[in-house]
């Protein structure tokens, strides 16, 4: 990894009663050179970027949280997880610590900020000895700003973000879009079910539209994750979430169904809702270990070609 130094002012040292001050700054703090620049580094590195796309109110954060959790404390033998703390990832450890104190008490992960450029540095190692580690990152952005592709909110990215895409089109670096759209959207005032389900459509169709004709030089290297947040909400235990996006979210459909794409489903756990004087509550009463399972073992499969649960035939035998 290439040495980053943070912005130091340094001390009058004549003077001993001055203390020297540190002025720390965090990826968002850059320039948009700067930033671009991290990023030409992670084809180097080895390291695949996660970048998650949710709109406001489709549990992107939950989500995230819900992975980050269960990568630290799910318990889980088939993989052991290291966060990376210095720069350009040290403001990503700190979210993260955050979303697994939130999930650990059963809270609710707030939406992530405007202006929000948080880089999560997690590096996956098997437990198996004959596979390869996975250094990965995920890059934690505002349903908000992506919102701001569309063309009624201006049809443009904000500078950080485009930034990030120049970084990466310098090696070809990969990249793995997750598009998280929920099963139910929340409606706004005065609209429709079938409304909702077609803002939402609508909003994943401007992005992808964005990438394709402003930054195709990311879809050489690129994959899809098109992922239905709060799946425990449907009815039908028997619906395959690519029948459910080709219906609800057809232009998603349309776009990605020829290109390399998985289709997944999610559920964060049970929410125990309630209102108090008009307030709404709601609390993580069941945490759900099986979806994040699911996807950190699809997530390494579809990066290294390999499988974290592959038995050996001795195994199958035997097992």
């Amino acid at each position: 990894m290439s040495d980053f130094k943070l912005n130091i002012e340094d001390s009058n040292l004549e003077n001993d009663n001055n203390d020297s001050t540190e002025k720390r700054e965090f990826l968002a703090d850059l320039d948009i050179q700067s930033i671009a620049r991290v990023f030409t580094n992670f084809k180097k590195e080895n390291r695949i970027l996660i970048i998650p796309i949710g709109f406001p109110q489709a549990g992107k954060s939950l989500l995230l949280s819900s992975l980050m959790y269960y990568s630290r404390k799910g318990e889980d033998t088939l993989f052991k997880t290291n966060l990376e703390d210095n720069f350009p990832f040290d403001k990503g450890r700190i979210a993260v610590d955050e979303m697994i104190k939130y999930f650990n008490e059963g809270k609710l992960y707030e939406a992530t900020a405007k202006n929000t450029l948080d880089l999560i540095g997690i590096n996956l190692e098997p437990s198996k000895n004959n596979i390869p580690n996975l250094n990965l990152a995920f890059l934690d952005l505002a349903g908000e700003d992506i919102k701001k592709i569309k063309l009624s909110e201006g049809l443009n990215f904000t500078e950080k973000i485009s930034a990030v895409f120049n970084g990466l089109k310098i090696d070809n670096s990969p990249v793995i879009f997750t598009l998280i759209t929920p099963y139910r959207p929340a409606l706004l005032d005065n609209e429709t079910l079938q409304s909702a389900h077609d803002r939402e459509d609508t909003l994943h169709y401007d992005f992808l539209n964005y990438i394709e004709m402003n930054q195709p030089h990311l879809l050489k290297s690129s994959k899809f994750f098109v992922i239905v947040s709060q799946w425990d909400n449907n009815p039908n235990e028997n619906e395959k979430v690519e029948d459910y996006i080709a219906e609800k979210r057809p232009s998603i459909y349309n776009y990605v169904k020829n290109k390399n794409v998985v289709w997944g489903e999610y559920s964060i756990g049970k929410l125990l809702e309630s209102e108090i004087n008009g307030l709404k509550i709601q609390e993580i009463v069941r945490i759900n270990r099986d979806y994040p399972a699911r996807y950190w073992k699809k997530l390494y499969q579809i990066c290294t070609g390999k499988e974290l649960d592959k038995k050996t035939w001795l195994q199958k035998l035997f097992g």
